[in-house]
């Protein structure tokens, strides 16, 4: 719910820098992310989004390649909010979202947005890379602990 209002807000932002399709991205997403969390998005559902996202994205467009870029980045997280279903593949398609909108809202001089999800990427990063930290430390105890190891009068490994 709280990407409902994140997005809605920044559509609204946008209007500040004339950024019509970014306006347009941000809107759709507002609607789409309020229906995701609302466990309503099937793929026909999706399958729409992705339609309005490109089809008003362009026809509002007024940056040029800029303008594609809040177009690309709705098109990319609308596909992950319906396919990607892993903490380790949510995270990694975050950042990828974040990466494009930080992009854009440099391009369009809009720091406060841009500083704000930079931030939001760093700490993005630093939850990937602990956590594929995390999974190699468990990958190799998996692999260097047997029962046999296991000491049954102590509590040690």
């Amino acid at each position: 719910m709280l990407q409902f209002f994140n997005s809605f807000l920044l559509g609204i932002a946008s209007w500040f820098f004339a950024s019509y399709a970014g306006i347009a991205a941000l809107l759709i997403s507002s609607v789409r992310n309020f229906i995701v969390s609302k466990d309503k998005f099937t793929k026909n559902v999706m399958i729409v989004f992705l339609i309005l996202s490109v089809t008003l994205g362009v026809a509002v467009n007024n940056r040029g390649f800029i303008g594609l870029i809040p177009i690309i980045a709705t098109v990319q997280y609308t596909l992950c909010s319906y396919y990607v279903k892993g903490v380790k593949e949510t995270r990694y398609s975050i950042w990828a979202n974040l990466f494009m909108w930080i992009v854009y809202s440099f391009s369009i001089l809009d720091f406060s947005t841009a500083l704000s999800d930079s931030t939001t990427l760093i700490i993005n990063t630093i939850s990937i890379i602990k956590h594929r930290d995390s999974e190699v430390s468990m990958e190799e105890i998996k692999e260097n602990i047997t029962f046999d190891d296991f000491d049954y009068a102590s509590d040690k490994i």
